[in-house]
């Protein structure tokens, strides 16, 4: 049982770690390979900012609030299909942070996914 919560605590973290690093990321017009700061990159920080903090509330209670990795992976996903969308459409380059994206994103999809399967036995 302590390996599962400990799974659980290390999807929390992993996603509260890289949805802060995401609201950093952002806020900078090079990283999003944008000519300037525009407002949706100020919306998607706060928003990433938000939910990196859900995570870490959810760490308080793991097994509690395990339902939290749910539309965590929902977002996971959609962050993931607007990468490979913006790259097909050509809005976006394959350069190395995007490809480290095409490799982070799964892992961590992949990651809740089992923590959250992991977990599912546990009253």
């Amino acid at each position: 049982m302590k390996s599962k919560i400990r799974w659980l605590r290390i999807s929390y973290w992993a996603g509260a770690i890289g949805d802060f690093a995401l609201a950093i990321l952002a806020l900078n017009p090079e990283m999003m390979e944008v000519p300037s700061y525009c407002y949706p990159m100020g919306l998607f920080s706060a928003v990433a900012f938000s939910w990196g903090v859900m995570l870490i509330l959810a760490d308080r209670e793991p097994l509690e609030r395990r339902w939290v990795l749910l539309p965590t992976i929902l977002v996971g996903s959609l962050l993931l299909i607007a990468v490979l969308y913006s790259m097909y459409a050509g809005a976006i380059s394959l350069s190395g942070s995007r490809l480290l994206n095409l490799i982070l994103y799964p892992a961590m999809i992949a990651l809740w996914v089992y923590s959250y399967y992991n977990a599912r036995d546990i009253e």
